[in-house]
């Protein structure tokens, strides 16, 4: 039997692994909403289900959810669809919920770690301690309204700060550059909706050229990542045999900087995959967007039935390589595993 030291080593080096995202719970169900881990079957959610990395979760109509992160609120109004997911920018993990659909408002706590980013099909929101609300539109329209504290509203090349007070619309495909004050515009979310519901019709082509062209650059996103994974699992490879021969000829010093240039590849490798996950899932809410534009027209054009099938394409491959079934038992127990070290720390 191990001596309590020698366990409470084992943990330690355990706790020093990557880990993925702590769970969101389940705060308040009602009416109809599921949730699925990436393309499993859809289930009913349940008062005080964790949703993990790669779980998405709609409601219906006359439906809502709210959810609990880190003492944080997350208010899920009807008819919407967001993932939960994660990644990593300049080695900092940050937490993403992904808004494909309908409408969800945030009351972050102050004791929330760090603050998650919120994701449309057009913007990426990186949020300062604050409450705001924001949706997004069947046209891949994004509306932000900020009640307390700030948000930066990311587009491709531009980012506008809107503070406490303010709001902000951008369609899809443009970048974010005028601001509104709330006060002067009533937002009716059902007629928001609806409006970028009737905003598809006679714009589909444009949409899924839009749509063609943003898959397109995830899967090149996506390819960058995974170069640079695999040259550093590479990398890793070749420290840990130079420190396995630096181990026999008794030069410990030394053997111990490769192995410590081991583990920052092996770093580099996992974060790498982790955003190609993040990417991924991104791709699902535009594929499902294009399949709603696609199929609400009656007559297709050769040129949309050609965009169509060519977002189809790109989509099947990125599904087929990075939308794993199966993976949800292994994240559960790494959020297990978190929770022990945490409380062992």
């Amino acid at each position: 039997m191990k001596s309590t030291r020698t366990a409470g080593v084992v943990l330690s080096l355990l706790c020093l692994t990557p880990f993925l995202a702590l769970a969101v719970q389940v705060d308040y169900v009602s009416g109809d909403v599921r949730y699925r881990h990436l393309k499993q079957e859809w289930q009913e959610v349940e008062i005080g289900a964790n949703l993990l990395t790669g779980d998405t979760i709609e409601t219906g109509s006359s439906s809502e959810a709210i959810l609990l992160d880190e003492g944080s609120e997350i208010y899920i109004s009807e008819n919407s669809s967001f993932t939960v997911s994660e990644r990593y920018e300049n080695e900092k993990r940050r937490s993403t919920f992904m808004l494909f659909l309908g409408r969800m408002k945030f009351k972050l706590g102050a004791s929330a770690a760090s603050e998650p980013d919120v994701q449309t099909q057009t913007v990426n929101l990186t949020i300062r301690g604050t409450e705001f609300e924001v949706g997004s539109g069947y046209d891949g329209s994004t509306i932000v309204l900020i009640e307390e504290g700030s948000v930066a509203v990311q587009g491709e090349s531009r980012e506008l700060l809107l503070t406490e007070g303010e709001g902000a619309e951008v369609a899809f495909g443009e970048e974010p550059t005028e601001k509104f004050e709330v006060m002067t515009r009533v937002i009716d979310w059902d007629a928001w909706l609806d409006s970028s519901q009737d905003a598809v019709q006679g714009n589909e082509t444009a949409l899924l050229t839009r749509i063609h062209t943003r898959i397109e650059e995830i899967s090149e996103d996506i390819a960058a990542f995974a170069q640079v994974r695999e040259v550093a699992m590479g990398n890793r490879d070749r420290y840990l045999t130079q420190r396995d021969e630096l181990l026999q000829k008794g030069e410990r010093e030394d053997a111990v900087d490769a192995s410590r240039k081991a583990g920052q590849e092996s770093k580099t490798a996992f974060h790498s995959l982790v955003n190609i996950r993040f990417l991924a899932l991104s791709s699902i809410g535009l594929y499902d967007m294009a399949e709603r534009i696609y199929t609400s027209i009656e007559e297709p054009t050769a040129e949309q039935e050609r965009l169509f099938r060519g977002i189809g394409v790109r989509y099947n491959d990125i599904e087929s390589r990075y939308v794993l079934e199966g993976d949800r038992e292994r994240l559960e127990e790494q959020a297990e595993r978190k929770k022990g070290c945490l409380n062992v720390l």
